[in-house]
């Protein structure tokens, strides 16, 4: 198939992009940065906005583009607290963009981005795609709105939409502020890892990995729950504390002083994932030590 991704430059759309091309698929990456040195023919790069739909449009059928993964946006829900007009702009918009591109050219499976901020704070209970949504952050409140409309034009219009609400995703190469990541570090270069709150912080995670194989499943399945939606996590929530136990096993003297508490992310129960399993076929293989011990000697080589 032939792919269309925006954001394939981006830290999960790289896992992305390399599993497409892995399964032989073509990949049109959509981006706003100018072509680098480029050695795979099947990854095509094609500069332009996602508010340019005449572009759009004139990429999908250029390049005769089957389905659409739509990762660019603005992605941490701190910024959104810095720069909510322009983090509304760039997820709700950006996506307007990309929707009525796919529209206008036929294309039925766009694959949108929605996020565990989405759901807000719970009680703690286990959450399945039907639990409601009540957003705390601009950012999450993109989200909910992008879900939201993926269904509308499912429904107007016929298409086949489905949103994914991924998790907190770790691991290599993630260069924006990151708890797990400036821990590790942190220990890795023999400093002390200081935070005044935030070591009873239950965390949705997911590896990369992981995250990248349910966006890929989704692209390509043929079924779709009701709500077009799904959970897509590594089926497990630690604490923070729970994650510097264990990466005090894998990093000798690392010294943490963290407080208890949270450190301001929603409170909510363990994300189900058992309608992900049944329709898309996903199953989560990284376990969250051997994820820590896989990031931990990526670390020692690298910044970020």
């Amino acid at each position: 198939m032939n792919i269309l991704i925006t954001g394939g430059r981006g830290y999960l759309g790289r896992y992305i992009v390399q599993k497409l091309l892995d399964q032989g698929h073509t990949v049109i990456n959509y981006c706003r940065d100018m072509q680098l040195p480029n050695e795979e023919p099947r990854n095509i790069f094609v500069f332009g906005e996602l508010s340019d739909i005449p572009r759009l449009i004139q990429t999908i059928e250029k390049y005769h583009v089957d389905r659409i993964i739509n990762t660019a946006a603005q992605s941490h829900p701190d910024w959104s607290l810095e720069v909510p007009y322009a983090t509304v702009d760039a997820n709700v918009m950006g996506m307007m963009g990309v929707l009525e591109a796919a529209r206008l050219t036929g294309v039925k499976r766009v694959v949108l981005f929605s996020s565990e901020c989405a759901y807000g704070n719970s009680d703690g209970s286990p959450m399945a795609e039907n639990h409601p949504l009540c957003p705390t952050t601009p950012y999450g409140v993109t989200k909910a709105a992008n879900e939201m409309m993926g269904r509308a034009y499912n429904k107007c219009f016929g298409m086949d939409i489905i949103s994914l609400r991924v998790g907190q995703v770790y691991g290599p190469g993630q260069v924006m502020q990151e708890y797990i990541r400036d821990a590790a570090k942190a220990a890795i270069d023999g400093e002390t890892y200081d935070l005044e709150n935030g070591g009873d912080q239950k965390i949705q995670l997911v590896h990369v990995t992981d995250a990248a194989e349910g966006v890929v499943l989704a692209c390509m399945s043929e079924k779709k729950n009701d709500l077009a939606v799904y959970n897509i996590t590594s089926g497990y929530q630690p604490t923070f504390y729970e994650v510097l136990d264990i990466l005090k096993e894998l990093i000798p003297g690392a010294r943490f002083n963290v407080g208890g508490g949270d450190y301001g992310g929603d409170y909510n129960g363990i994300f189900v994932i058992e309608a992900a399993k049944r329709d898309l076929g996903y199953i989560p293989k990284v376990s969250l030590r051997a994820g820590l011990e896989e990031y931990v000697k990526y670390l020692q080589e690298h910044p970020w």
